[in-house]
Parts: structure tokens; sequence; C-alpha cells
């Protein structure tokens, strides 16, 4: 039924602080922006931020999470290198860098709504 992702939409609180974040911390390339809106795209697939009380036009906000149920990873070529930009950039990494049982290398932070980031090798 389902054989590819279109995007993933983040619905936060503060979308200033959300754009900020995304485009010029984590440097994610806009693709496109309305009011209270903007996709970046990520190959195939795009990583939306949109206002939360904007979102209420798709469906009421009773349908709403509260954030932080899902963990959203981005393939680097250096998880250490990345963590140091990163904290230089006054984000905080919470876990990590460390090599996960299965050999993979990880890391993990959190957006201004406090959802989950990875970052991966």
């Amino acid at each position: 039924m389902f054989n590819k992702l279109y995007a993933v939409c983040l619905l936060v609180n503060d979308y200033e602080k959300s754009l900020i974040f995304y485009r010029d911390l984590l440097e994610l390339k806009v693709n496109s922006q309305d009011t209270k809106y903007t996709d970046f795209k990520l190959g195939d697939s795009m990583l939306a931020i949109f206002q939360k009380d904007e979102a209420e036009i798709m469906f009421p906000k009773s349908n709403m999470s509260t954030g932080g149920g899902a963990v959203i990873a981005f393939p680097v070529s250096s998880v250490e290198e990345t963590c140091e930009v990163l904290k230089n950039k006054g984000i905080e990494i919470f876990e990590g860098p460390k090599a996960m049982p299965w050999g993979q290398v990880v890391a993990y932070f959190k957006d201004p709504d406090g959802n989950i980031l990875e970052i991966t090798e």
C-alpha cells in the first residue's frame, strides 16, 4: 500500500524558534514557505514545520500530540564531528556519541518542541 515517504510534518508551538533551529542551526535548505509553514527538501522526502494552532485548518487540536513520540534520524559522515558542530551552535547532545550493539554510531538531541533527533553514521 505505501512504498515511499512524502513528508514528515512537525506541528510546532513556536514557529519562529523552530525555523531558526532547522534552517539556521541545522542548515536545512528551505524548499517552500507559507504563513507559519516551511518545508525542507531532504532527498526524495520533506521535513516540514507548521505552527500548531495554524494546523487546526487540517484537523482539530484535540487530535494533535505533544511531541516526542518519534525519533527523526539524519545520516552524517561523522557523528563525533557533527556533535562538535552542533555543540558549538548551542545545541545540547543529551546522549552519545555512542556505538550501539549492532555497530551503528549515534547521538541524540532535541528540537525546540522536544522532538528527538538522531544523527547516525
